[in-house]
């Protein structure tokens, strides 16, 4: 209802400056007041909590309520600032009649030079602008990308220009005193609210990452709801949205676990339950309880496969496969293959050959004499990707150089004894040998044929009476894996130096 009224009066200026829209302009800077008063109010009540907060958990809010102190400081300072503004106006216009105190009581309220004078002629508007640009800035910088906080701060404290006019023209040329001083005191207000909102959005960081639930509730995290006869079970006994920096503590069968690890060895197979609670103070130093029941199957081994390279299979490829069991010696383990072939390595390695277009692994486990599917496992089976080709030569100390593009010294490649290869790389998850069948270089328009992996004499030639700067592009690289298949790889472009 305030910013009704005042942006009614501001419009109804441009129109007349009568005595009726200056005691209009009053009472808004009168609301005004009461409104900044009553958000005072509501800050300092804010900062209590923070610092009570603070009091609770020094660790958690310590970082926020620093930042929130900055906020208090830069709000002060800016306030303070548009008070005082306030009150050189008012000692112009009144002289000694001033209100020097609270800057609300005007006698030359229609006085249209003033404000004028002193903020666009004697540059004291453009200071204002400034630290109102500061302030804004401040405090987007701490909304952190915030974008909701960051277009309140940025509309609020817009000082863009306005009907073509800058904004010190647009807020004090042409103004009676009573406008502009209800002007900067909306400011002021502008600056409380949006320290409070500033505060607020601080506080509420100080449980950012925590969990953002409506309730507590109880969890049993284990590490396998599966174990073998004469194994451990491990299972970790925490509470939803847990404080870190507040340890609780957990109860079993009524007895206090020292942690939150709950460790037993269970002697037979089937199933087993077991419950408990945790208790955590709240914010006021009260006790929670939070119940909490679990279970977990103790059975039988069961067989893990692992594909040691992919989780999938190559066609024409030696696919590496491992098994094992837990409690199972790797001899007392085989595998079925249905669509490949397996040839045994030792110690549950297999390697895998595809001879249709999916696999499926079986392992059987030899347990008392008894032979027990222990799990099987399908694979699909693609071809092998394509390598990556690139070229290899030696520098003056004999070291082997690879060049996949970039920039080469002509003499010493073709010197280097140079040579086209392909392959995956180091880092790749699965590596095969690649043989290049043959490739050609281009030059401009021209290209130069070689019949396998070594450049021609010709090539050779032209390569070194290549001037510096030249493109040199090896395309049609041919390559056979040992898959069988033939591949077109990618050119390589080198600039001959």
């Amino acid at each position: 209802m305030i910013g009704m009224m005042y942006l009614v009066l501001i419009a109804m200026l441009a129109l007349n400056v009568s005595s009726e829209i200056l005691n209009g302009f009053k009472l808004v800077d009168d609301s005004l007041h009461t409104s900044t008063l009553s958000i005072n109010e509501q800050n300092d009540r804010l900062y209590r909590e923070f610092n009570a907060m603070y009091a609770q958990n020094p660790q958690k809010v310590g970082e926020w309520l620093d930042k929130a102190n900055k906020v208090r400081k830069e709000a002060d300072y800016l306030f303070d600032y548009i008070h005082k503004f306030k009150i050189e106006l008012l000692k112009l216009a009144d002289k000694d009649k001033a209100d020097t105190l609270y800057a609300r009581k005007i006698n030359r309220r229609e006085n249209l030079s003033v404000a004028a004078n002193y903020a666009l002629r004697e540059g004291h508007g453009k200071e204002l602008k400034e630290k109102i640009e500061h302030y804004r800035d401040f405090m987007i910088s701490l909304a952190d990308k915030n974008l909701g906080k960051n277009e309140i701060f940025s509309n609020i404290f817009n000082t863009e220009n306005i009907n073509n006019k800058s904004w010190e023209i647009a807020t004090f040329e042409n103004m009676p005193v009573s406008a502009v001083i209800t002007i900067l005191t909306k400011y002021q207000n502008d600056v409380r609210n949006s320290e409070s909102k500033m505060i607020q959005f601080l506080k509420e960081r100080t449980d950012e990452g925590d969990a953002r639930v409506n309730k507590f509730d109880a969890f049993v995290v284990a590490e396998s709801n599966y174990v073998m006869e004469g194994q451990e079970y491990r299972a970790k006994i925490l509470l939803a949205a847990v404080d870190t920096t507040k340890a609780p503590n957990v109860f079993i069968n009524g007895n206090k676990l020292a942690g939150n690890n709950y460790v037993v060895t269970p002697n037979r197979s089937g199933e087993y339950s077991y419950s408990g609670y945790i208790e955590l103070p709240n914010s006021m130093g009260q006790l929670q309880r939070f119940n909490f029941t679990s279970k977990y199957n103790v059975g039988k081994p069961a067989a893990i496969i692992s594909n040691d390279d992919l989780n999938i299979l190559y066609r024409g490829f030696d696919n590496n496969i491992s098994i094992s069991a837990p409690g199972i010696p790797t001899d007392n383990l085989r595998i079925n293959v249905n669509g490949g072939t397996a040839t045994p390595k030792g110690s549950g390695k297999y390697i895998i050959k595809p001879t249709a277009n999916s696999v499926e692994v079986s392992v059987i486990g030899n347990i008392g004499g008894r032979q027990i599917n222990m799990g099987s496992n399908t694979y699909r089976v693609r071809q092998l990707p394509d390598p990556k080709p690139y070229a290899i030569y030696k520098d003056n100390n004999g070291n082997i150089r690879s060049v996949f593009d970039g920039s080469v010294h002509g003499p010493t490649f073709v010197a280097g004894n140079p040579t086209v290869t392909a392959g995956y790389g180091e880092d790749a998850l699965v590596q095969a040998n690649f043989t290049v069948k043959s490739f050609a270089i281009r030059i401009g328009r021209r290209t130069y044929n070689s019949n396998g992996p070594k450049f021609s004499q010709e090539q050779i030639d032209i390569i070194n009476n290549l001037p510096s700067g030249t493109t040199l592009v090896i395309q049609r690289i041919m390559a056979v894996g040992p898959d069988g298949v033939q591949r077109n790889l990618s050119a390589v472009a080198i600039e001959i130096l």
